[in-house]
């Protein structure tokens, strides 16, 4: 032990010297003191010199350092290959015997001397003692890191790794284990490294997500052993049927690699399952590698744009001739008397002259799915019709009709429009609309105001807006189409005019955030791996609350449906479906808010992943590669009594000692602080006892 302070320790002798005379200088006026004994006076003038002392003590700030030494056992940690490769060899039925045999011998032999710790690495790395060889993947990177990571700057003594050597998920376990400094890895090696006969698919490479009508590849890696002189056939199938093959021809070579690239063209949308087979060859050590299914989603990326109108007009055919040489727009024309909820809910619906042949039940429909709409309000709309849709304000209307030309506003910034097409808009023939002032409802942005000649006005004539419903675009006139020959006639072309045509129906078909259920998933998953949703519900104001309550419905390929309930966390929802067997799943979410109902729905898959199915020989190179840079040894597993006698010999591993020290103040000792209050409790009692005041 020894001792610090902020001061030197010979102001003490000062501090005692000054208690002392401050004690008597106390005493030696008072009368009644002089009236006592002898014996008590020098008590009381030694309870206050001691008092006062131990006050000197504890405000010097006198700190005591204690050295401790303690003693830490070394770490013998055990890490097992739980995965399902560990099965596949002709000596599989002894494994699980001569695990627990090991374990058993660890424990008997280093209970006293290790402390023990028993790890299993597949898919993950967890802590366990029992072990079923079934899991279907294989990180030995994340096991080897995980122990680095978890016993950093700790006594491991040595590390015992019972595996096959192979691996598919994560990279070499053997730069992992550079992280194991001074650590001996004392391999245990499991399974037959003479390649059996077989061929199998090794790796496929695609994308996950193609979209309609493309072309997109798929690449097939195959490897085969043993397989000289053959041939066999690779064909790839989608529900049952053939859509193409390729023959492969192997030479003489004992390990041989193949590679083909599949070329398929995407023509139905959704999640589309292939299949990719290569032929069995007779003598082959297993074909259920020969088989590997591929998931892929085709998205139909095109947006689905909708006409309406009572009857066919000019003003629909040069709109749509515009929109229709963008490739990710598909339109088609509608009705208004043949109008039927469609079966694909349209993206943006463009609405030439609502009020001819108005019908509640398109409005309504359009505002409860919040679709983006275009009105193209004639001379032949009725203001009355106008207001209901809330859209526009018209005033001093006398059911006729005026021509008005367009005047590009410069201040307009919603999205940008070239310099060729504003100088265009300025020489395109006057519109047809209804006579009277306009006001426009809601907050606009207004693209193009109305001019008379050369004097503008402050109406509108083309603007955007927004109300509680839906985004909307208004264009109050009639004869669009004729803007669209006059670009002609001026340029040869129509570029002016389909500009300003795409970029305001782009604009209108960006998806925005608005109220009500947001689900987000992935679209496949793993067999492996848990179905986890996350969910969103906002309000009108656009913030997310989680009063209300969402459901989910999962149902598989054959009916069977799953019930559950999503969990709030924070603002947001989570659910938690577990692990789902391979195939395809539909699912919706739902919930009801303000009596009003909200639901979406979906799919995703759950893929039916063979990893481990791809090994049909072990790895005992990346077991001895370990053993060697680490300073252990490389065994059988059956072999593993000589592997912990060498442990028990070995003097490298050993106990360690770690020295700690330990600061202790006077002042947090509170048997200290208590001495101090009984000797000032003393000296008061004897006081008040004897008769002072």
């Amino acid at each position: 032990m020894s001792i610090n302070s902020d001061y030197s320790l010979w102001f003490l002798l000062p501090c005692l010297v000054f208690a002392y005379f401050a004690a008597r200088y106390y005493y030696a006026k008072n009368d009644w003191f002089k009236q006592q004994s002898k014996f008590l006076r020098i008590i009381l003038r030694g309870l206050r010199t001691s008092i006062l002392f131990l006050l000197f003590l504890i405000l010097i700030g006198l700190i005591f350092q204690q050295t401790f030494y303690r003693k830490e056992k070394p770490i013998l940690i055990t890490l097992v290959d739980n995965s399902a490769s560990m099965l596949t060899f002709k000596d599989s039925a002894l494994i699980r015997k001569q695990v627990n045999s090991l374990q058993n011998k660890i424990k008997d032999k280093f209970k006293d001397k290790f402390e023990l710790v028993t790890y299993s690495i597949g898919s993950d790395f967890k802590e366990q003692n029992s072990f079923n060889f079934s899991e279907e993947s294989t990180a030995l990177e994340k096991g080897i890191t995980a122990i680095a990571t978890n016993y950093y700057n700790r006594n491991v003594g040595a590390l015992i790794f019972v595996s096959d050597g192979n691996y598919n998920v994560g990279g070499n376990p053997i730069y992992a284990a550079e992280k194991l400094n001074l650590t001996p890895v004392f391999t245990l090696g499991i399974g037959d490294t003479i390649p059996k006969k077989d061929h199998f698919i090794r790796n496929t490479v695609y994308n996950d997500v193609v979209f309609l009508k493309n072309k997109f590849p798929i690449e097939v890696d195959i490897e085969a052993n043993r397989i000289q002189n053959k041939t066999t056939r690779l064909s790839l199938w989608q529900n049952g049927k053939l859509l193409d093959a390729s023959t492969i021809t192997y030479s003489n070579e004992k390990h041989q690699f193949y590679q083909h690239t599949f070329l398929v063209e995407a023509n139905t949308p959704g999640f589309q399952v292939y299949q990719v087979r290569i032929d069995p060859i007779e003598g082959e050590s297993t074909i259920k590698n020969n088989t590997q299914s591929i998931y892929i989603e085709v998205i139909d990326s095109r947006n689905n744009v909708m006409f309406l109108s009572a009857a066919p007009h000019p003003d629909i055919a040069a709109i749509k001739s515009a929109i229709d040489q963008n490739e990710t727009i598909e339109s088609r024309y509608v009705s208004t008397k043949d109008f039927n909820v469609p079966t694909k809910k349209p993206d943006l619906v463009i609405w030439h002259e609502p009020g001819v042949q108005f019908d509640d039940k398109i409005l309504k429909y359009l505002t409860d799915n919040r679709i983006p709409v275009l009105y193209i309000l004639g001379p032949n709309t009725p203001a009355a019709i106008s207001n209901k849709l809330n859209l526009v304000a018209i005033s001093n209307s006398k059911n006729q009709t005026d021509e008005v030309l367009s005047l590009y506003n410069n201040s307009f910034s919603t999205f940008e429009i070239s310099e060729s097409c504003r100088q265009a808009i300025g020489f395109y023939p006057p519109l047809n609309s209804k006579f009277g002032s306009v006001r426009a409802l809601n907050p606009t942005d207004i693209l193009l105001y109305q001019r008379i000649g050369n004097i503008a006005k402050s109406d509108p004539l083309f603007f955007f807006g927004k109300n509680s419903q839906q985004n909307y675009a208004v264009l109050y006139g009639e004869g669009i189409w004729r803007w669209k020959l006059n670009d002609f006639v001026r340029s040869t072309t129509h570029n002016n005019f389909n500009e300003l045509i795409n970029k305001s129906v782009n604009y209108l078909l960006i998806k925005r955030q608005d109220i009500g259920l947001s689900v987000s998933l992935p679209k496949s998953f793993t067999k492996n791996e848990p179905v986890i949703v996350s969910a969103s519900f906002y309000n009108e104001y656009l913030e997310p609350i989680s009063t209300p309550i969402i459901s989910m419905v999962i149902k598989n390929e054959a009916g069977l449906t799953f019930k559950s309930q999503f969990g709030v966390s924070g603002t947001n929802y989570k659910l938690n479906a577990g692990k789902l067997a391979p195939g395809k799943y539909t699912w919706q979410a739902s919930t009801t808010y303000k009596g009003k109902t909200y639901s979406k729905n979906g799919y995703f898959l759950i893929d039916d992943v063979q990893l481990e199915q791809n090994n049909a020989s072990a790895n005992h190179s990346t077991l001895k590669q370990l053993a060697i840079q680490s300073n252990g040894k490389y065994r059988f597993l059956k072999d593993y009594e000589k592997t912990l006698e060498e442990i028990a010999s070995r003097d490298d591993i050993a106990a360690v000692q770690y020295e700690e020290k330990a600061f202790l103040s006077l002042i947090d000792l509170s048997w200290l602080l208590g001495f101090l209050v009984a000797l000032v409790s003393l000296e008061w009692f004897l006081r008040r006892f004897k008769g002072s005041y």
